[in-house]
């Protein structure tokens, strides 16, 4: 797919951001924003009055019928599926996408939509980046991928955010199996970004001169599933999960170099699973 170059934003950044999409990672976003003195307002399909500090319209995008919503400098698309299969998809990202574009009085002048690395496909332990041809084998990718393109046909300055696995405070998945003792494929490579990293970047995106057009949102340690089991095993005092896989190695490993150009030597705050494993289990013991 040609990305089109985003262009560039207004001067001063973006002031009212829309949030297609307020769950957990959208939510994040908007609490940096408003932070920083955006405007900000959030859409989801059930608004859950006083616990942002900012608006909340409940609204299906999927089927927004004649409702309109606010006029916006920049949207962040963060949405999600209720189901994990190809119709769920589709209605949560291509229903919604074309939902929102008839939705919003006129385009805005920068859109940043949150995808996933899963739209490359599965690999066998081979180097990807951002120049890597997506090859989804699911089905759900393979919807991801045509909403990426649809956005691309729906929007101008678009920047497609293809986020690796998201962890943080309450996507606890893995430190769960360790903890349970599943049985787990050691070598299989994992890639992983914890959700206050990836909403920094994403208000980064917001506010750059000229925000690439598709960026892999990934930590600086790509690690077997092993290894990451190991450390996590440590941390809870638990014995390690029993091996499960093959000798052939399974996974990609996501290079993040076009992110730490993107970032100009800023540094993530959780810059590998350890860190970010470490302040979720502190945060888990309370």
């Amino acid at each position: 797919m040609h990305f089109r170059p985003a262009e560039e934003p207004p001067t001063p950044p973006s002031q009212h951001v829309l949030l297609a999409g307020c769950g957990d990672l959208g939510a994040a976003v908007g609490q940096l924003l408003h932070k920083a003195g955006r405007e900000v307002t959030g859409v989801r399909r059930t608004p859950q009055a006083g616990q942002l500090p900012f608006p909340v319209i409940g609204m299906d995008l999927a089927d927004p019928g004649a409702q309109q919503l606010p006029a916006a400098d920049a949207v962040v698309i963060a949405l999600t599926s209720d189901t994990h299969d190809a119709a769920g998809y589709e209605r949560a990202y291509r229903r919604t996408l074309r939902g929102l574009a008839k939705a919003l009085p006129e385009l805005p002048q920068r859109v940043v939509l949150v995808s996933s690395t899963g739209v490359l496909g599965e690999h066998t332990g081979q180097v990807v980046t951002e120049e890597t041809e997506p090859q989804p084998e699911r089905a759900t990718g393979q919807v991801l991928l045509a909403a990426e393109h649809d956005v691309q046909e729906l929007f101008n300055s678009v920047t497609i955010l293809r986020a690796a696995g998201i962890y943080g405070p309450g996507r606890t998945r893995i430190i769960k199996q360790v903890l349970n003792g599943t049985p787990l494929d050691h070598r299989r490579m994992t890639n992983r970004i914890h959700r206050d990293d990836l909403a920094a970047i994403i208000v980064r995106l917001l506010d750059a001169a000229a925000p690439p057009a598709l960026l892999h949102a990934v930590d600086t340690q790509p690690a077997p599933l092993g290894e990451v089991a190991e450390f996590l095993a440590g941390l809870l005092e638990v014995h390690v999960p029993e091996d499960v896989g093959s000798d052939r190695p399974q996974g990609k490993t996501i290079d993040g170099a076009a992110l730490q150009r993107f970032l100009n030597g800023d540094r993530l705050q959780f810059p590998t699973y350890r860190e970010g494993y470490s302040d979720v289990v502190q945060s888990m013991r309370g």
